[in-house]
């Protein structure tokens, strides 16, 4: 009996085991490739075919041209529910000279009685002891109205060396105080059917 090389029987061994493996992995390739096609499509839930329609969206876009027409709107009919009333104030009290009557409302305590925080400031020619003008405010809000005489033309309220006012001034519902200005409570009231006319002495 001839007997076999055994580098030769390893090497065949080895070559019949390279071969197995390759068609095995040949054929695992092939059955891969076969089933990687087009996926199945994803069926939608029940109800969810469509997308959702938010019932707070409208279907149809609001163009910016609307929009703003609507805003403007919007801002006429607040500004036309703002009712005001027109009511008349008597100074009396004023120096006998041709003069200007300064006149501030205030709608706050803010900044009151400075007429540079004023919601409203306008002037009143004078020509006597006593004037009459009106004023458009607010309805059914509260204000307060400070006035004075500017004697010498300057456009603001003079003082003298210790800080006293020299014009002629006061306030709505004549308020006063010891040392220095009333405070916009004392000087408040509330525009309404029952304030037609405000009576206010300069002093």
């Amino acid at each position: 009996m001839r007997r076999l090389n055994p580098i030769v029987t390893l090497l065949t061994i080895t070559c019949l085991a390279c071969g197995v493996l390759l068609y095995f992995d040949h054929d695992s390739t092939s059955g891969t490739s076969k089933k990687s096609g087009s996926l199945p499509p994803i069926t939608p839930l029940p109800g969810y075919a469509e997308p959702m329609k938010s019932p707070l969206l409208p279907n149809t876009p609001v163009s910016a041209t609307n929009a703003g027409t609507n805003v403007e709107e919007s801002l006429e009919s607040d500004i036309a529910s703002i009712s005001t009333r027109d009511i008349t104030v008597h100074v009396s009290g004023l120096k006998n000279q041709s003069s200007t009557l300064y006149v501030a409302v205030f709608d706050s305590a803010d900044g009151f009685p400075k007429p540079e925080n004023s919601h409203k400031t306008t002037t009143v020619p004078i020509a006597s002891e006593n004037v009459d003008f009106s004023l458009s405010l607010p309805n059914n809000q509260s204000a307060a109205i400070a006035v004075f005489q500017d004697l010498n033309g300057d456009g603001k309220l003079s003082k003298n060396s210790f800080g006293l006012p020299t014009d002629p001034y006061g306030f709505s519902n004549n308020a006063r105080s010891l040392l220095g200005p009333p405070t916009f409570s004392q000087a408040a009231f509330e525009v309404s059917e029952n304030t037609a006319s405000m009576d206010i002495s300069v002093r």
